[in-house]
């Protein structure tokens, strides 16, 4: 038998959207374990999991986008699901109505979509499904992570204690991150004067600010925690927790550009003269910081599939290539299964910070680890909407016209 497990954020369309996906994946006899609240990284990890490896995983979510908007995330053993991938299922799917002669119908009476889903629940096999609560087993699991990279000497079991850690869940997925992870490691994720952890409680209306390590009212949530609560670090994570980014004690925001550079200077640690791919957008700046630490930085085409993937293609020609990251948050490491994990990041960063202190180097993780990035004067980002029948067409000419600009000279621009 088939096993699947369906997990979800917090979004006001979940519960129905889960619902009706066990109903379809039961009436095909597929076993299915519904998860509840989870993350993306957790639902692959489920697949890999000693006790679970469930054959394929379901992650309901659409990130950093509007309450009222939903998708779907894919996975197996093997990883997430590419778009061709994607493209396959769909076509899977058009296939198996076509086979089937329209599933709506039956001798004698017609569906609507939304009658069709309540008939298929209603004569839904309850054998073949099961509530189970894997978020406490990936919780151990990245408690596991920061013991061993810690090594504390003295406290292997609590090494977080004396640190305080806030966490910025944007009422998304990740709230268990201050209540699971850190703090049973002996992390103070209250603080000082009353102040804590912020918005840990899943509410799908995002009634704050929106889940986004890339949004300034996000960043600006994180910086005002920390600085009200006196914390070592902040971690501001995004709805799914695929992407995170961290405060410095000090209240600097650590996202974008600096966010890399920080998980640059971690891989490099581990693995002297590895590559690091980022997305193209990233500053020469960073490019002189890793390569002062005696790494390489290959600029990648924007995406984070694209430079993850371009990761795993180095790595399969030679080229060791140890970090992956894009402006936007998304971060995997060849060590964690190329996972973009917010939490991953979020613990290296964690590890690292009480690593220095251990070594008599201080709390702070901006001022002595950053202080050499040089970045640029003025960094910002525009996207703009094409209105045309055919985008890419469009865009491949924009994009054309704006080379041979630069080419011919751009009035003195240097890029």
């Amino acid at each position: 038998m088939f096993d699947m497990q369906i997990g979800r954020d917090p979004r006001i369309s979940g519960p129905i959207l889960a619902a009706a996906l066990a109903a379809g994946l039961t009436s095909k006899g597929v076993h299915v374990a519904r998860f509840g609240y989870a993350t993306t990284p957790a639902m692959f990890m489920s697949t890999i999991s000693k006790g679970y490896e469930y054959d394929g995983a379901v992650m309901i979510t659409a990130s950093h986008l509007p309450y009222n908007r939903n998708g779907f995330k894919f996975f197996t053993r093997d990883g997430g699901f590419e778009k061709g991938d994607v493209s396959q299922l769909l076509q899977l799917a058009v296939a198996e109505h076509a086979a089937e002669d329209a599933p709506h119908t039956r001798p004698g009476d017609r569906y609507t979509d939304d009658a069709f889903v309540l008939a298929s629940a209603l004569h839904t096999d309850p054998g073949l499904i099961d509530y189970v609560d894997f978020m406490p087993v990936y919780a151990a699991h990245l408690r596991e992570i920061i013991k061993k990279g810690i090594d504390h000497p003295d406290n292997y079991e609590r090494p977080l204690e004396g640190f305080k850690i806030i966490v910025d869940a944007g009422n998304g997925s990740g709230g268990f991150l201050a209540s699971d992870v850190l703090a049973p490691l002996g992390a103070d994720t209250t603080g000082a004067h009353l102040s804590s952890s912020q918005y840990l409680d899943p509410d799908g209306w995002f009634p704050n600010h929106v889940p986004n390590p890339e949004d300034k009212a996000a960043m600006a949530a994180g910086v005002r925690a920390v600085n009200a609560s006196r914390a070592d670090l902040g971690i501001v994570v995004d709805t799914d927790v695929d992407r995170s980014a961290v405060v410095a004690g000090n209240g600097t925001p650590i996202n974008s550009n600096r966010y890399i550079a920080l998980m640059a200077y971690i891989a490099l640690r581990k693995y002297p003269g590895t590559t690091i791919v980022t997305d193209s957008v990233t500053s020469n700046g960073l490019t002189e910081f890793i390569t002062g630490l005696g790494g390489k930085h290959f600029r990648y085409r924007r995406g984070y599939k694209n430079v993850i993937g371009q990761g795993v293609k180095l790595n399969q020609q030679g080229v060791r290539t140890e970090l992956m990251m894009e402006t936007s948050g998304h971060g995997a490491m060849k060590e964690n299964y190329y996972l973009d994990d917010g939490t991953y990041s979020a613990s290296q960063i964690v590890i690292i910070m009480v690593k220095r202190y251990l070594e008599g180097l201080g709390k702070d993780i901006y001022v002595s680890l950053l202080a050499d990035l040089k970045e640029p004067v003025e960094s910002n980002e525009f996207r703009l909407k094409l209105k045309g029948d055919d985008f890419q067409k469009d865009g491949q000419a924009i994009l054309a016209g704006f080379h041979d600009w630069i080419e011919d000279g751009a009035g003195g621009a240097q890029v």
